[in-house]
């Protein structure tokens, strides 16, 4: 890791402390004891003890993509970790450190590190370039819309990686190429073999074999929000936000943004994000108050982990849908609520269905004020174009070529229109250039737009809060289970 050298004049060498931390599976039993030696990075200063830092990690949307295409093909999925990933990558400034605690041989001496060590602001970054270097030397390629997740296709099947930092997620198409993969990798970096997976960065995932299946949820992450929040035995209710509800931002001087329910919004942004796109838009509406959240903002914020705590069990189900040569393998509906905000922007919601649940979604505000519900809609039409053309590319980068167009719903015909043909030019020549990415892709043949009526449109749940009958309609066709 490094060798003992006398302090450099004009150098001070940062700190590390031991970090003591206990390992829980899917059920909360405890697996094992870890104590890892952990650089004060925060005390490295930038230009001379590090320079870049970026490093990604594979997107949320890449593996649920991948576990539903697994269902659908029969892949065998398997997980993998590495043993102290950040210790392979290779230091390239010049980094001093002093001894830790407990092998500390008195000289005064300090450590020279070669290579990196966790809490060090680059580990991140060199050990996610050593994998990637390893990875391509044995044939494999990243997709070029997810550098993380790498794909590998010959003649005997596909294979595919998926990194999370240390966490390796494997996908082959038979039991032949997975043993191969595995001894591959193990024979790379030293590696814990974790078997079928269980649980992923928080992602509790179930497979049913006989009735080819894969549902993700996250039960153990809810009942920690709920118990933080000392609600675990709370009442539920049955839809996450009250379609009465009005919203409104609180008078007087902002609040600090660490407060307690900043703290609880970005827990229940990871569940929105993840695992859980039925209380995306609750999450969403409630994260525009953290600055200064009113009474009626921690009741609402409530509300929601009053209705997590009756369906702690719900996740989506990814259901086997055999892949035909040249057909899709997913579809999409774009929404838009008009004026819906308090700055009377417009909010956009789009959902990608594959294997019968939800594989990318969004809610989000939009940036200028829309004239009219056409245009609104328009703008989220384009919004959900740019998805499905990442979606339709990630898909390419695995393999599977998109060849026919992707169709994508909208219950305004207005917009439809307008996504057609360049009409109605009078009500049309101010909107923002960027929104006419959509007839583009239609002129391409990328993109089918088709109309959907507004009772059957999934996306609305991702706009506005709904009554309980349309809220669990849309929630089950977003693959979560039917109300009982």
């Amino acid at each position: 890791m490094g060798s003992l050298v006398d302090p450099p004049e004009g150098r001070t060498p940062i700190t590390n402390k031991w970090v003591l931390t206990k390992k829980y599976d899917k059920e909360g039993n405890l697996q094992k004891y870890k104590a890892r030696l952990v650089a004060c990075g925060y005390s490295q200063q930038p230009g001379m003890d590090y320079n870049d830092t970026f490093s990604p990690v594979v997107r949320l949307e890449t593996i649920r993509t991948l576990l539903a295409l697994a269902v659908a093909e029969d892949w065998e999925i398997q997980q993998m970790d590495v043993k102290g990933a950040y210790l392979n990558g290779t230091i390239k400034e010049q980094i001093y450190m002093k001894q830790p605690e407990g092998y500390d041989d008195g000289t005064g001496r300090v450590c020279h590190l070669i290579k990196s060590l966790y809490g060090l602001k680059q580990a991140g970054r060199e050990w996610n370039d050593e994998l990637n270097k390893q990875l391509e030397s044995l044939g494999w390629k990243p997709t070029i819309v997810d550098p993380c997740a790498y794909a590998r296709r010959t003649a005997d099947g596909i294979e595919v990686v998926a990194v999370w930092v240390d966490d390796l997620l494997l996908f082959a198409s038979d039991t032949k190429l997975m043993t191969k993969l595995k001894l591959e990798l193990k024979s790379t970096f030293e590696i814990t073999d974790l078997g079928e997976p269980a649980k992923i960065v928080g992602i509790e995932i179930d497979r049913d074999r006989t009735n080819r299946t894969i549902t993700i949820s996250q039960r153990q992450y809810i009942e920690a929000i709920l118990q933080k929040e000392t609600l675990q035995n709370a009442h539920p209710v049955a839809i996450p936000m009250d379609p009465n509800l009005q919203l409104q931002p609180s008078e007087g001087e902002s609040q600090d943004k660490s407060n307690g329910y900043a703290s609880l919004i970005g827990s229940l942004m990871y569940l929105a994000v993840a695992t859980r796109p039925d209380i995306a838009y609750a999450v969403f509406r409630l994260g525009s108050y953290t600055a200064n959240p009113a009474m009626s903002h921690w009741t609402a914020a409530k509300r929601v982990l009053r209705y997590l705590s009756g369906t702690r069990d719900y996740g989506i189900t990814y259901r086997a849908e055999k892949v035909k040569p040249k057909e899709n393998l997913f579809l999409g509906y774009s929404d838009a609520s008009y004026a819906n905000n308090d700055d009377a922007t417009s909010i956009s919601g789009y959902v990608s269905i594959m294997g019968g649940g939800a594989i990318t979604w969004g809610s989000r505000k939009q940036t200028s004020v829309s004239l009219s519900s056409t245009e609104s809609e328009y703008v989220a039409l384009a919004d959900a174009a740019r998805e499905i053309t990442w979606l339709r590319n990630l898909l390419e980068g695995l393999g599977y070529k998109q060849y026919a167009p992707t169709k994508l719903y909208g219950d305004n015909n207005g917009a439809l229109a307008i996504a057609k043909n360049p009409q109605y030019h009078k009500r049309t020549k101010h909107f923002d250039t960027r929104n006419h990415y959509i007839r583009q892709k239609v002129k391409e043949s990328v993109i089918e737009i088709e109309h959907c009526p507004t009772s059957k449109m999934t996306a609305d749940i991702f706009t506005k809060a709904l009554p309980k009958p349309k809220f669990q309609l849309h929630r089950t066709e977003l693959g979560f289970p039917a109300p009982a």
